[in-house]
């Protein structure tokens, strides 16, 4: 098992235009581990573990570790991803000044697990670490607080206009991350508004 994980590196790449990484691969990571923590546990009950008991408990907490670093990563690119490109507006930076320092500190962790990453590493060596691991899990407890507070945002924003409740999130954000562009309402107008097509705009 363990020759079986010497040749796995860690399959990174970068991201649009964000200047940093993304994780892929993840099936092939996940596939390999499940088989390798079952063989483990196996062994683990052996009447013949003896000789390699500790070698076999060692293996089985860094496999256990390396899977739980990877679940807590896929649950926090998957959040970055999309909240990413919110907060990259100045707009929204300066409607959520909380959330948005919040984004920005889990923005930078990342950045920088990211640049260690995409060096050509091997998973389980990059994995295998508790402090990883806890990072994190902090990450996304970050981000969870960051969404409730969109959430929450948006929230006033369609009470305090309700032709916004037919819009989707993402549409409604599309427009308030562009605040001084009256134009980006234009879409939406038939969503809101039964009977209208469109909306002309002149300059006043």
């Amino acid at each position: 098992m363990e020759a079986a994980w010497e040749p796995v590196i860690l399959f990174v790449e970068m991201y649009k235009e964000t200047g940093t990484s993304i994780l892929k691969g993840v099936d092939e990571y996940m596939a390999l581990l499940d088989e390798h923590i079952t063989m483990t546990q196996a062994m683990a009950f052996s009447a013949f573990k003896g000789p390699f008991e500790e070698r076999i408990d060692n293996w089985n907490n860094s496999l256990a570790i390396v899977s739980e670093v990877i679940d807590e990563w896929i649950v926090l690119q998957r959040n970055w991803l999309y909240l990413q490109p919110i907060f990259d507006s100045a707009d929204i930076q300066k409607q959520l000044p909380q959330e948005s320092k919040r984004f920005t500190t889990v923005d930078k962790y990342w950045r920088t697990t990211m640049a260690a990453a995409i060096k050509q590493v091997k998973a389980v060596q990059f994995c295998d670490d508790i402090r990883l691991l806890e990072r994190f899990k902090e990450g996304n407890k970050l981000l969870e607080m960051v969404q409730k507070g969109l959430a929450d945002y948006l929230q006033t924003k369609c009470a305090g206009f309700s032709r916004f409740y037919f819009l989707s999130n993402d549409e409604l954000l599309e427009i308030l991350s562009e605040t001084t562009d009256p134009l980006r309402v234009k879409p939406h107008v038939r969503k809101g508004f039964d009977g209208i097509q469109t909306v002309y705009f002149q300059a006043g």
